[in-house]
């Protein structure tokens, strides 16, 4: 498992594995630095030993997913069930807004024929061709990857918030959530709330509710 920050302490909850997922994500920043021509290989089975630098890299870009999350949980404040029920019905897709971009894309084709080489040995025009005909399926298969992952934390996010009494239409002010270890199973991420943050909110919060009371009828 790859460890962010050395201080957390937690247990580790095909074609493409979570090396294979990291990569994307890592060739994605490397496209978007230009910097093409030197991207790192995280192997399989070995994405706890990654770098600092690399493991960073990867947690940073992986970020955005919770970004998401909050800027969702934001929009559907009065009903949050509304999300999950149009992202079920693919009624509303913001996961192929984030993953169909062009540096996304090309990221993915660019892990894809790697793996080829690796697994098959295909190169050149060879190699272009398979990932060209694999590149539906495996783009799903991110699809899937993110959507999880995304969902889970706007559920997480959810009891978390209402825990502490925060309105989710401001949730984006006290919580800065990131991913905090990557392991082969999986990913661990945190809230972050900011604490202080949340005090002045919970304050604000109780002093609506007696001005509520103060001039509600129904007390009298």
């Amino acid at each position: 498992m790859y460890v962010r920050d050395r201080n957390f302490d937690g247990d580790e909850a095909d074609f493409f594995t979570m090396a294979e997922y990291c990569q994307v994500f890592l060739t994605a920043h490397f496209i978007k630095e230009d910097k093409e021509d030197h991207i790192p290989l995280i192997e399989r089975g070995r994405v706890g030993r990654m770098s600092k630098e690399i493991g960073d890299i990867v947690c940073k870009e992986m970020d955005e997913m919770f970004n998401i999350a909050v800027r969702e949980l934001e929009k559907f404040a009065d009903a949050p069930e509304q999300f999950f029920k149009k992202m079920e019905s693919s009624e509303y897709d913001p996961i192929s807004d984030f993953i169909d971009t062009d540096e996304m894309r090309n990221a993915l084709g660019n892990v894809i024929m790697r793996r080829l080489r690796i697994t098959d040995g295909l190169r050149g025009d060879e190699a272009f061709d398979e990932a060209k005909r694999r590149l539906g399926e495996v783009r799903d298969s991110l699809h899937t990857f993110v959507s999880a992952l995304i969902v889970h934390a706007m559920q997480k996010l959810v009891k978390n918030s209402s825990q502490r009494g925060i309105p989710l239409t401001q949730l984006s002010t006290v919580v800065k959530p990131k991913i905090e270890a990557i392991g082969e199973g999986g990913l661990h991420f945190s809230s972050n709330f900011d604490m202080s943050k949340v005090e002045k909110i919970q304050e604000t919060e109780k002093k609506k509710e007696k001005e509520k009371v103060r001039y509600d009828p129904a007390w009298g």
